[in-house]
């Protein structure tokens, strides 16, 4: 008796594939047959229609030819199905919030039929709902369309069927990865408007103030027009607005300022000063770019410092030491971690020069500054690591490549800057609060976040913050071609394959917008083929000139 063997059969997946419902489909195949193949030559299929039934009596010359027409027809229909959704398990959680869309879809005729203040008073429905003892989870479908309803009416946008999903997971704590381009600034305004309704406030916080002040007037409309109130946080703000900013249901921030905020009311010494939501200033945050401001930034701190000694003096004269001190003589450099230290000649050299006799005498300390004016020689370079403004030394963020005028480095390094660069010296300073935005943000109940590129990190966010990433499939096929990252061995390398895309660019005709992060690299991008010097350097000084 002949055993039969189960391979997979994809002839249900005609329908799926070959629709012309302007609605997402699923990334999945709706079903995956089983179908025995016996090795005597006669191919059994599963009768899904009688005009597809194959009669057992038939010939096998006779079904050969129906049955390989079919198969062909099936695979070439499976070309553009990707075989790694069959065990992918970002794919069935996808799948599995169509139930939600699907609710909400069902919703929307009714919703669409209410009038503003019909609408408007939805707000005041869902909160009474929710003091009777229902959850958010019991009245998101509900919120979700209303949303989606708002957005229609007062900015022309309607939340399509993968924004629902992103609603969905930002709401559930997970993080968001969503293409450019398909919506992420809109998609946070299901969350937002679901966790405001619990009175406990909601944080959406941006990279920088420009971003907050947008999002806060764009999607702040759709929530002022529901009936929740919408904050803003700026620089330069006082304490009375930002007080007034965080009592909002809904309140727009950058990292820093939250982050600053919080340690300022720790330092605080009166209740009366404090200006976020105390006892408990957090409740939930969606964070946008969260990969740049959990990992990339993840580990800067953010210090709150205070005057101490006032030996600013000492900081010149150091700085003309090190002038003197020879790398591989008087000191050794560890660059792995930008350490250095005084060989036996330095030290005597040093303690000659300063007339003194011991660098480490707590009477009269030279060491540390010493220690701090070789460092700033050999680690702290002008253009790259910072600039000169206006007689300052202004730090270089080196992941963005912006000034950052109110940072400065501690323990004495900046004022080591500032006299290796013959600038005024200002005063010393001790930390007196400091904290890194992984801590600040793990103070949140519910974290979520949304960002082009989070799968990299998808590890790093279970690791360290228990948090999910789901990658958000696009509303419409993606007809971008991406190609593979490509490593160089050496810095060098890579800047002239970049100066070559250039120049290939150019002869195009097509404009390029090359970003770097170090002032240096834009020169080295200066330095190529004549026929693009021109317009690198007229780039060059229009960059300059606005920063």
């Amino acid at each position: 008796m002949a055993t039969a063997v189960p391979v997979l059969s994809f002839s249900s997946l005609s329908f799926s594939l070959t629709s012309k419902s302007s609605k997402p489909s699923s990334p999945l195949p709706p079903t995956i047959l089983i179908t025995p193949i016996t090795p005597c030559g006669c191919n059994r299929f599963s009768s899904l229609t009688p005009s597809r039934a194959l009669s057992a009596s038939s010939s096998t010359a006779a079904s050969s030819k129906p049955v390989v027409g079919s198969v062909q027809e099936s695979l070439g229909k499976l070309k553009d199905f990707r075989w790694k959704d069959l065990w992918s398990m970002n794919s069935w959680v996808v799948r599995d919030y169509y139930r939600l869309v699907s609710s909400v879809n069902a919703l929307e005729p009714d919703i669409v039929s209410l009038s503003d203040e019909q609408l408007r008073g939805k707000t005041e429905e869902f909160r009474l709902r929710l003091s009777n003892g229902e959850t958010l989870a019991d009245i998101q479908a509900d919120a979700f369309a209303v949303v989606r309803e708002a957005a229609r009416r007062k900015l022309g946008m309607r939340h399509f069927d993968v924004q629902i999903i992103g609603g969905a997971v930002l709401h559930d704590g997970c993080i968001a990865e969503m293409k450019t381009g398909e919506g992420k600034t809109l998609v946070s305004t299901l969350a937002a408007y679901l966790n405001a309704l619990t009175g406990n406030g909601v944080h959406v916080v941006t990279v920088n103030d420009y971003l907050a002040q947008r999002d806060a007037d764009w999607m702040g409309r759709i929530h002022r027009f529901l009936g929740l109130s919408v904050g803003l946080i700026q620089s330069g703000m006082n304490a009375g607005e930002r007080r007034s900013s965080y009592s909002c249901d809904i309140t727009y921030s950058n990292n820093s300022e939250l982050g600053f905020d919080y340690l300022r009311d720790n330092l605080s010494g009166s209740k009366a000063k404090l200006v976020m939501r105390w006892p408990k200033p957090f409740h939930f945050a969606i964070v946008d770019e969260v990969d740049s401001v959990l990992i990339d930034e993840g580990r800067n701190p953010l210090l709150i410092s205070g005057e101490a000694s006032k030996d600013a003096e000492r900081y010149p004269v150091a700085a003309k030491v090190a002038e003197i001190l020879l790398q591989g003589i008087h000191y050794t450099v560890e660059l792995k971690d930008n350490s250095v230290d005084l060989t036996e000649d330095g030290v005597a050299l040093a303690e000659m020069v300063l007339e003194t006799n011991d660098l480490w005498d707590e009477n009269d300390p030279w060491a540390r500054f010493l220690m701090n004016a070789l460092k700033a020689k050999e680690f702290y370079r002008l253009d790259v690591q910072y600039i000169i403004r206006n007689g300052r030394a202004l730090i270089i963020n080196e992941l963005t490549g912006r000034v950052e005028e109110k940072r400065r480095w501690s323990d004495g390094i900046h004022q080591a800057v500032e006299a290796k660069e013959g600038l005024q010296i200002q005063a010393d300073s001790v930390v007196v609060a400091q904290i890194t935005y992984q801590s600040l943000f793990k103070l949140y109940p519910k974290l979520s976040g949304m960002t082009g590129t989070a799968m990299t990190e998808e590890k790093e966010f279970l690791k360290m913050f228990q948090v999910p990433v789901i990658e958000i499939p696009t509303n419409l096929p993606n007809i971008r071609k991406d190609f593979p990252i490509q490593a160089f061995a050496t810095a060098r390398g890579k800047w002239e394959h970049v100066r070559e895309e250039v120049e290939y660019m150019f002869r195009l005709g097509r404009p390029v917008l090359v970003g770097t992060t170090r002032k240096f690299h834009t020169m080295f991008l200066m330095q190529g083929p004549s026929m693009l010097q021109g317009k690198l350097t007229l780039s060059h000084k229009l960059a300059e000139n606005t920063q």
